[in-house]
């Protein structure tokens, strides 16, 4: 009987804390071999083609692809891997997932609930996995739920924690990293802003300027300011120039 793992695994997420904690959870396991890890849905998608995997450990909301489109173009593809979303949605946007052949962990998850997701995902691979026309079906329901987090993942002093969405102030561009200025504090993301920004519900966050992202239920007053331009002043206090590029494309908030 050969030694060789059993499970061949993929894992994909772009916070590195994240993946960290899937790979230590799987390396307890004899029988898996995590065969690659991806930071982007690019890269998911390559390391996907090039290995082969039985299972696929997938974030929902990834830079370049999010985890729903790379699921989507690997159901166009014909005979996807399983795969165990990894998401942060809430309750009522995980039933879409629960109608359908694939798993997944809801952020913060335990010990226990990832060693059901990975039990239910051997339990499956004597069976024929799911065909692309199922998972595209599945993945059409889940486009039309929740699509924005409620919480993001945040390192700070060598650990990481959950902060609600709704406590967010700010966001503000620092050169490779994005301040994120919250109720309570400020922490920093490595990242974009436009990549954080694609991530945050529309509805409650507005881009005013190249370098500032807005909780829209935090602002206090806005002002006329210089050459069309307007001035956002926020519950806190502090203020901020809105362009009127990035107005134009809000008039439900500016006029």
């Amino acid at each position: 009987m050969s030694d060789a793992p059993s499970l061949r695994v993929v894992v994909a997420d772009d916070e590195a804390p994240a993946r960290r904690k899937l790979l230590r959870l799987l390396r307890d396991h004899d029988d898996v071999e995590v065969v690659a890890e991806a930071a982007t849905g690019a890269e998911a998608l390559r390391a996907i083609a090039a290995q082969r995997p039985d299972v696929v450990f997938l974030d929902v909301h990834m830079p370049e692809l999010d985890g729903v489109a790379v699921a989507e173009a690997l159901a166009a593809a014909g005979r996807p891997p399983r795969i165990v979303f990894v998401t942060a949605f809430d309750r009522h946007a995980v039933r879409a997932f629960e109608l359908g052949a694939l798993d997944y962990l809801l952020k913060p998850y335990d010990r226990e609930r990832f060693e059901t997701a990975l039990e239910r995902a051997r339990a499956t691979l004597a069976a024929p996995p799911p065909g692309g026309g199922e998972l595209a079906a599945l993945l059409a329901r889940l486009r039309e739920g929740e699509r924005y987090p409620k919480r993001l993942l945040i390192p700070h002093d060598g650990r990481s924690f959950y902060l609600p969405v709704r406590e967010i102030v700010r966001l503000e561009a620092d050169g490779n990293n994005v301040a994120v200025h919250a109720r309570r504090a400020t922490y920093t993301l490595r990242g974009t802003l436009e990549s954080l920004a694609e991530r945050l519900d529309p509805e409650q966050f507005a881009r005013v300027h190249r370098s500032h992202v807005v909780n829209i239920d935090e602002i206090a007053e806005v002002h006329p300011w210089f050459h069309g331009d307007q001035k956002i002043v926020l519950r806190d206090g502090s203020e901020i120039a809105w362009s009127r590029r990035y107005a134009a494309k809000r008039p439900d908030l500016s006029r």
